[in-house]
């Protein structure tokens, strides 16, 4: 198949690449600037030249946007996350001379908004928030592919474990035994492993059936707490050091909700569409990523 890929070269990107290349597809990476980290086998093509290319693709992978937990949540930053995802994604849409057969665009969790008690499902109404008016207008942006020519397919994602992402900044403090509860911990973490969001995409790529909108989280469901005493356990650390809630909403203000709140997010549609999941147990995740970083 020829593959359209925006985020190339991002956590997800770089070892979705790994996979679509050994399958024998074609790829071509969105780039704003030749990137020499990208595979030589990988086609680069410059955002601002997609309208001259005369090529068609079968499917357009959506994996492009600023880290939305990376940095306060100041105007400006708000605009970066905004453009990085719905302004990369309908100038894609407006600048491909052929419509993609299949579009598989990321989401997040943060769909949802910030709620503690309440079980979500792809069903279930949202809170408002910018988390979730960020996430429903690039799934709008993503859906406007939608026709009778082209089948759009949304996953949701938890936090994305492997080697990179999200770990790599938790590792240090918690090989240093500084890991631990996020305010009182019972906040919901929403997790999936990276070979599982893969599979996801691979398999809506193959799988005409897969269609709309998943969560793409792994079937068990852990409080932020439960998360960080895994982690700990997985590094032979202790996880006792609690940091209190008022710290993260001095140091990140509006965006320390993602930290301190977290919604409970189940896979509906994927469990009945018979998505097999790798991992389904945080633990067992936690220890595969960890001997992979013994291999580095």
């Amino acid at each position: 198949m020829n593959i359209l890929i925006s985020g190339a070269t991002g956590f997800i990107g770089s070892s979705l690449i790994e996979k679509l290349l050994h399958a024998n597809h074609r790829i071509y990476a969105i780039t704003r600037t030749e990137n020499p980290k990208l595979h030589s086998n990988v086609k680069q093509i410059r955002l601002n030249a997609i309208a001259s290319l005369d090529q068609e693709f079968d499917a357009f992978i959506n994996l492009a946007g600023e880290n939305i937990a990376s940095k306060p949540w100041t105007k400006k930053r708000k605009k970066e996350l905004y453009d990085s995802r719905i302004h990369l994604t309908n100038q894609v849409r407006a600048s491909l001379k052929y419509p993609p057969k299949l579009v598989v665009s990321m989401s997040a969790v943060g769909f949802y908004g910030v709620a503690k008690n309440e079980i979500f499902d792809e069903y279930t109404s949202p809170k408002q928030g910018f988390s979730h008016e960020l996430c429903r207008d690039w799934e709008d942006s993503a859906n406007a592919f939608f026709n009778e020519d082209t089948r759009v397919v949304i996953f949701r994602l938890g936090v994305v474990l492997g080697v990179g992402g999200a770990l790599d900044k938790m590792r240090t403090p918690f090989l240093c035994g500084l890991g631990g509860p996020i305010a009182d911990g019972r906040q919901w973490f929403s997790w999936v492993h990276i070979n599982d969001v893969n599979k996801g995409i691979t398999n809506a790529i193959e799988d005409e059936s897969f269609i709309g909108t998943y969560n793409l989280v792994a079937p068990q469901q852990v409080e932020q707490k439960a998360f960080a005493k895994y982690y700990a356990s997985t590094l032979k650390r202790p996880a006792w050091v609690t940091i209190p809630k008022f710290v993260f909403d001095l140091i990140f203000g509006e965006m320390a909700c993602l930290l301190t709140h977290g919604a409970r997010i189940v896979p509906e549609r994927l469990s009945k569409q018979g998505f097999e999941f790798e991992f389904t147990k945080i633990n067992e995740a936690l220890h595969d990523i960890e001997r992979q970083y013994q291999l580095r």
